[in-house]
């Protein structure tokens, strides 16, 4: 591995080192006893053209045509210098293998083709050997080789770049799915920070508006009030241990909401649990009517907290921007239910006080993720509706 990094990394290096050895074989190996009846003698001809033809190699990957030109001129010069085969024609071998390997296929198998076609006609013109002879000597079968073995490394480079792709595209696609799991893992957990704590938050605040109000006049609703702000500010220390959890869930010895590591978060909230939330708001001095139609349906864990979360952050802007009253209706069918909450605007107007705030947005959030249908906004000049329709899958089970 070390020996094909640096080859990577130093090209014209082992280009050069390869005319080296291409030019001593070509020059000083004799070869079997038939290549040494049949191969004229070495030259100062043949040296010069064997030399020129290597040279040529050492920039063989820049210029592939070229050199395969001129290899194979200088082979056709040295052929017809000594009226036969000629060790001048070696390079060309090289020559022809480089071009298989850098360029296509079929101009590679075109250019193998003419490369020993002018070498067997001139020994066959003027050489004393027959056409095996001819053939053999005049690079018919090396040329073919080289070609052939040329275009099997091209391939196996094109399967391992192929392979390399395929990692790197894979790899780039895991990046991008943990970046997008992160991504919407924030998203819920902020959901969860808003429609979890800014509720209980905003419990505080009007009840703490009241008791500040009432402190002289009737201390013992002050006081009431201050039991309220108490309580909510009691659920926001248990729900923020849960949230905080959510971060370290991964995370070796990462402790639950009860402080105990390992330890069962509590169960999420669901439709059943809108009495209790009801009863948080009416707490916080938001007058809330109910009423229900039909048999009540069991829906999955996510679309019924997606339900109730919907049904807190609309009663918490009732609480905050209404005119203190809100009714809830649940409506069930055969199809599924629609949740309403609707609230009489306060002379400032809901839609105007929280239509760029991050509450809406995480309700169309919610929503959508699971498939609900959310309509919300001003009904009348004095109203504010938000309707959340949940429908149950075709065969009836839960979503």
């Amino acid at each position: 591995m070390p020996l094909r990094r640096w080859s990577t990394a130093h090209p014209l290096v082992v280009d050069a080192l390869l005319a080296a050895l291409v030019a001593a074989f070509a020059l000083g190996v004799p070869g079997p006893e038939p290549a040494r009846r049949i191969l004229a003698p070495v030259d100062t001809p043949t040296t010069v053209l064997c030399i020129a033809g290597a040279l040529t190699l050492v920039v063989r990957r820049r210029f592939p045509w070229p050199v395969w030109a001129g290899t194979t001129i200088f082979g056709i010069i040295g052929a017809a210098l000594v009226a036969g085969p000629s060790r001048a024609l070696v390079p060309a071998i090289i020559a022809v293998y480089t071009l298989a390997v850098l360029v296509p296929a079929r101009p590679a198998i075109a250019a193998a083709v003419l490369t020993p076609l002018v070498p067997i006609a001139i020994i066959l013109v003027v050489g004393s050997v027959g056409p095996l002879e001819a053939f053999a000597f005049g690079l018919g079968p090396w040329s073919a080789l080289a070609a052939v073995t040329g275009i099997a490394v091209r391939s196996q480079r094109a399967v391992i770049a192929a392979a390399h792709e395929r990692v790197r595209l894979a790899e780039e696609t895991r990046e991008e799915e943990a970046r997008r799991r992160v991504s919407e893992e924030r998203l819920r957990i902020a959901r969860d920070l808003h429609d979890v704590v800014a509720h209980h938050i905003a419990v505080i605040n009007v009840q703490a508006g009241v008791a500040s109000h009432l402190m002289r006049s009737d201390p013992e609703q002050a006081a009431i009030a201050l039991g309220h702000v108490r309580e909510a500010g009691r659920v926001v220390l248990e729900e923020i241990p849960g949230l905080l959890g959510l971060l370290r869930a991964d995370e070796p010895g990462a402790y639950a909401a009860d402080g105990q590591p390992g330890a069962a978060t509590a169960p999420a909230p669901r439709l059943a649990d809108l009495p209790r939330l009801v009863e948080e708001a009416r707490r916080s001095g938001l007058q809330v009517t109910t009423q229900r139609s039909g048999t009540p349906l069991e829906f999955g864990p996510g679309a019924e907290l997606t339900a109730y979360r919907i049904v807190q952050e609309a009663l918490t802007n009732a609480a905050r921007h209404g005119a203190g009253a809100a009714l809830l209706t649940e409506s069930y069918d055969a199809r599924g239910c629609t949740i309403e909450v609707r609230n009489r605007m306060s002379d400032s107007g809901i839609g105007a006080r929280v239509s760029g705030q991050h509450g809406l947005t995480g309700m169309r959030e919610r929503a959508s993720s699971t498939g609900g249908t959310l309509t919300l906004g001003p009904d009348g000049p004095d109203d504010w509706q938000v309707s959340y329709r949940l429908d149950t899958r075709p065969s009836g089970g839960s979503v």
